[in-house]
């Protein structure tokens, strides 16, 4: 199965886009980079970070994404030494291959499915195991706390160190009305929620319509819900990996040939 030709608008943050626009082109499809969200550190929270979080007091610390992974290690991890008697656990395999490659071993991930739930359910997130231990999370501003209170609700403390922020980038909205006009988009890769109003409130209400109508790549039924939420009308496919790999399979179930 191929793509041929198809144009896919990929939506993902600038930084993280090339992968995934490689393999839609190895597969004879023709990516649109069009980031709808940009990741930025948080310049105000460099003293308090460390200092407010003395890792040596947590039993678990979990990275809620790639993105956490990097400008934690990248801004304060990189020179400070993790107790070895405190758990690492990734939102899933490809936090977990980030860690990896910053030489954190023995790191805990619920795979592929790479979601809350699926790290809820793993056993050392269970209530006999987790009553009384303290868990640090480390994440981007105003996540959702559906982690957090479900590890409350097992006994657990929990706080958060937030280190990078999410913005709406500057973008050319030309390039989408372009690929419309001279053909079609075939298929829009949406990596998140907040990603996904972000396309919606830069397309104006004139051009919605062909919007709604375009076929979605998700990661999650909750961006699924929301897209039917927000008007689209359009198949969708969800990637069971969520991998840049994952998606390239999910974009091929909704469009290739």
């Amino acid at each position: 199965m191929r793509l041929k030709k198809k144009k896919i608008l990929v939506t993902r943050p600038k930084h993280q886009a090339d992968n995934l626009c490689n393999l839609i082109s190895s597969n004879g499809g023709e990516a649109i980079a069009f980031p709808t969200i940009d990741i930025q550190p948080i310049h105000e929270s460099d003293k308090n970070f460390v200092k407010s979080n003395s890792f040596s007091g947590y039993d678990f610390i979990i990275f809620i994404s790639r993105n956490a992974v990097e400008f934690a290690f990248d801004r304060y991890l990189s020179l400070v030494r993790l107790p070895s008697h405190i758990k690492i656990f990734a939102i899933g395999a490809g936090t977990a291959k980030v860690l990896l490659d910053r030489n954190v071993k023995n790191v805990i991930h619920a795979g592929v499915q790479a979601d809350s739930n699926a790290l809820l359910d793993l056993s050392q997130m269970q209530e006999k195991r987790l009553k009384d231990k303290k868990v640090l999370i480390i994440r981007g501003v105003g996540g959702r706390e559906y982690l957090a209170e479900n590890l409350k609700s097992r006994g657990a403390s929990v706080d958060y160190a937030e280190v990078y922020k999410r913005c709406l980038p500057e973008n050319d909205i030309n390039d989408i009305y372009q690929a419309w006009q001279n053909t079609k988009l075939d298929a829009i890769v949406i990596t998140s929620n907040e990603g996904l109003n972000n396309l919606v409130s830069l397309i104006s209400e004139n051009n919605q319509l062909q919007l709604f109508n375009t076929p979605l790549v998700l990661m999650s039924t909750r961006s699924d819900r929301l897209a039917k939420e927000l008007g689209f009308v359009s198949n969708t496919s969800i990637a069971v990996n969520k991998s840049d790999e994952g998606l390239l399979l999910a974009i091929l179930d909704l469009v290739g040939e």
